[in-house]
């Protein structure tokens, strides 16, 4: 169902990242209009107002649904500005110069679409200007990227200055030890919880009478499971990531240091920016390591941060990106 559509033109490019929803609109009309059907049959004690007007608003929701599937982005190349609009209504303009980029955005555990981010909040949730699609071999997606992206590209990073990244020299997010990065992270939360959580086990098993009264599935479930989530956190809270800058090495240690993996800087790919949702609510932003493994031919995931917010993004991937050399 995922299909994109775009209107290419010389000087301008409109895109309707949102027509798919034409057929969901229209198929919940049919079922919402037998529904209404039926009813109008069966059921006869309600006043004419009443009725109708239930009918109304449930006839409203595949109406809206075909409406918002009208949904278009506009690259204007004459006034180099983007406008966004809901069927006939305006509902936010960009100009080129504020766009900083236009790529592939992943949400966890559903596919990838197509996102405008702008320079003062690179890695946020972005504009769509594409459809979703949870396969790279569709179709309409190969066709997008070969003929949308170039004019993209062509109308608003053309003749865009480039401005190189500034080497950084005060880091907010690294400590700094002889040539070593450690990468900050607040760990002393994890810490506490997963001692407290270890104590509940503790205590159960001194009082082997507190759960007299449970079966012994559940006996098991309440005394083990808080020491498991217990040792799970003293696990994250004990690993530590450096930078080593005289090995150019990644090294990420656990448990105190007793176990330790190294990754060469020229093993690193590329780094991914995942956003994460629960029950569809923004639950944060993930940075994360692609390191490719040469002894496996495969590639591995390395977890470097999370963030609650994303504007803060950017400076950690320049920092990053400034003890790797690659500024």
């Amino acid at each position: 169902m995922a299909k994109t559509k775009w209107i290419i033109e010389p000087s301008m490019l409109i895109i309707y990242p949102k027509r798919n929803l034409r057929i969901v609109g229209l198929i919940f009309f049919v079922l919402i209009a037998a529904f209404i059907f039926f009813l109008s049959r069966s059921v006869q004690s309600y006043s004419a107002g009443l009725t109708l007007g239930y009918y109304g608003c449930l006839l409203l929701i595949p109406l809206l649904l075909i409406f918002i599937a009208e949904t278009k982005v506009i690259f204007d190349g004459n006034s180099r500005v983007l406008y966004k609009k809901i069927g006939f209504l305006p509902t936010g303009s960009i100009p080129f110069d504020d766009i900083a980029s236009v790529q592939a955005y992943e949400i966890m555990g559903s596919g990838y679409n197509y996102r405008l981010f702008k320079k003062s909040n690179r890695h946020g949730k972005g504009i769509i200007v594409s459809s979703g699609y949870s396969k790279a071999t569709n179709p309409n997606l190969i066709q997008f990227q070969q003929e949308v992206l170039p004019k993209i590209d062509e109308l608003v990073f053309a003749n865009a200055p480039v401005i190189p990244k500034q080497t950084i020299y005060d880091f907010q997010f690294f400590k700094e030890e002889g040539g070593v990065y450690l990468l900050r992270d607040n760990k002393i939360g994890s810490l506490i919880m997963g001692l407290i959580l270890i104590g509940v086990t503790v205590a159960i098993l001194l009082n082997p009478d507190f759960l007299t009264n449970e079966g012994s599935f559940q006996k098991i479930l309440l005394t083990y499971f808080p020491a498991v989530i217990g040792l799970a956190l003293l696990f994250a809270a004990t690993s530590n990531i450096r930078f080593d800058k005289s090995q150019r090495k990644i090294i990420r240690s656990t448990f105190a240091g007793r176990v330790l993996k190294e990754y060469p800087f020229d093993n690193l790919v590329r780094f991914h920016i995942i956003r994460k949702t629960t029950n569809l609510i923004y639950s944060g932003t993930e940075v994360r390591a692609e390191i490719l493994l040469p002894t496996k031919n495969k590639t591995t995931t390395l977890i470097l941060k999370s963030f609650t917010g994303t504007k803060k993004i950017e400076r950690f991937l320049d920092e990053a990106n400034t003890i790797l050399g690659r500024i």
